[in-house]
């Protein structure tokens, strides 16, 4: 496990937060079927409320099971994920594994390039909370042992993601 750059932590949409990276996935079956409500492009509350301060996503289906998305879209600095849903102790999670940035172009083979994001759908309208891979339960463990983590009943997530960042779904125009 690795702990993020301050630029690939912008990449998995939470940047004021930590997260980590693996050079293998931590799931690699049991993946559900697409969520059509994560469809869209996403805005951030900046922070503090500041607007010049929010941020972009953009996530679009690619087949029956797999999204791709774009974050922090708009920008230089713009990465590009294939991300997977999944359901794990009744908490819904996307696996991302990293596909390009516009900076460095592909990745390396042997790169540290999959990490996980906790959502959490807002009952009341189209948001969503984001929380990445990294609180102090994560620190030094492979994607096994977070695997396990996970699966394993009575885990407290606080304790594996970070703080969330809230994401509202813009209108399609």
């Amino acid at each position: 496990m690795k702990t993020l750059s301050p630029f690939v932590l912008v990449a998995v949409l939470v940047s004021s937060l930590t997260g980590c990276l693996f050079k293998e996935p931590v799931f690699e079956r049991g993946f559900s079927k697409i969520d059509p409500d994560l469809n869209g492009v996403w805005a951030s509350e900046g922070e503090n409320g500041d607007p010049r301060e929010m941020e972009f996503a953009v996530c679009a289906s690619l087949d029956d099971d797999r999204y791709v998305l774009n974050h922090p879209s708009a920008e230089k600095g713009s990465l590009f994920y294939e991300a997977q849903l999944l359901k794990v102790q009744g908490h819904t999670l996307l696996q991302l594994r990293l596909l390009a940035s516009f900076n460095d172009g592909l990745p390396k083979a042997d790169a540290e390039r999959y990490t996980l994001l906790w959502i959490e759908k807002d009952p009341t309208g189209p948001g969503m909370k984001v929380r990445s891979l990294g609180g102090d339960g994560v620190k030094d463990k492979g994607p096994a042992e977070v695997k396990r983590l996970l699966e394993a009943p009575g885990t407290d997530w606080g304790n594996l993601f970070g703080e969330a960042l809230v994401f509202r779904r813009l209108k399609d125009k």
